[in-house]
């Protein structure tokens, strides 16, 4: 809402209506992104380092147990000399954020067999640092905005405009990076510590049939996805009074 908003005030089309669009996304959108952090991000990361404290090593690009570990910002993983390469780090920060205290030990891979870790480290750490980065870029865009509305100058900072247009696709990225993160740290179980994957597998459908199903709904949402894209844009460039008019 807010980047069509933002949209219609850069181009000086249906202003009234962009100004509303505006306003309303970036009160909820900074809502949002604060409940985000706390209480549910902080609570569901308190969850993960309780009871899957392989995937938070993992996600954190944590090789070595620590005390006092610190919060990794950004950095490679290499998996051969496990280790992080030109990591940025805030000292002390990852045992502060999951135990409240400073000096906390937190447990790295190294305190876990290597068939309980997840199976792709590298991607699950790309992907929660994905949907971390834009959710914390997400607070600082919509901290700026609700700044300049509350001074009555957002509607006329072309260069805020201009970043709240342009991040309209970032949610569905953080999203889906999120769903990465989920999906990638329960490996590699099926059921958490009672059914590996490799356990579930169906002996009645075979291979074929597997990769006929995937295709068939990678097809179907590709479709769906081109299809929302043509309709979005249609609907944006018609403006909300042609919509309203339709109606």
């Amino acid at each position: 809402m807010a980047a069509i908003g933002a949209f219609y005030l850069l181009v000086h089309k249906h202003e009234e209506y962009g100004k509303v669009f505006v306003r309303i996304g970036v009160l909820a959108g900074v809502v949002a992104s604060i409940l985000m952090v706390f209480p549910t991000g902080d609570g569901q990361g308190k969850n993960i380092a309780f009871n899957q404290p392989p995937t938070l090593a993992a996600m954190e690009g944590l090789f070595e147990s620590k005390e006092g570990a610190p919060l990794v910002l950004i950095g490679q993983p290499d998996m051969e000399k496990k280790r992080l390469d030109n990591p940025l780090q805030v000292p002390r920060m990852l045992s502060f954020l999951t135990y409240y205290r400073w000096g906390a030990e937190v447990k790295g891979l190294d305190a876990f067999p290597e068939k309980d870790r997840p199976t792709n480290i590298p991607l699950l750490y790309y992907s929660y640092h994905i949907m971390v980065g834009l959710g914390t870029m997400f607070i600082a865009l919509l901290l700026a905005a609700t700044y300049f509305l509350w001074k009555k100058k957002l509607y006329i900072t072309r260069p805020i405009l201009w970043m709240l247009m342009l991040a309209f696709p970032f949610p569905y990225i953080a999203n889906t990076a999120g769903w990465m993160t989920a999906e990638l740290g329960r490996q590699p179980w099926l059921v958490y510590a009672l059914m590996r994957t490799p356990d579930g597998t169906s002996t009645m459908v075979s291979a074929g049939n597997t990769l006929f199903t995937l295709l068939g709904f990678g097809g179907m949402y590709f479709l769906v996805g081109v299809l929302f894209l043509f309709l979005v844009a249609k609907t944006v460039n018609q403006g909300p009074v042609a919509a309203l008019k339709d109606h």
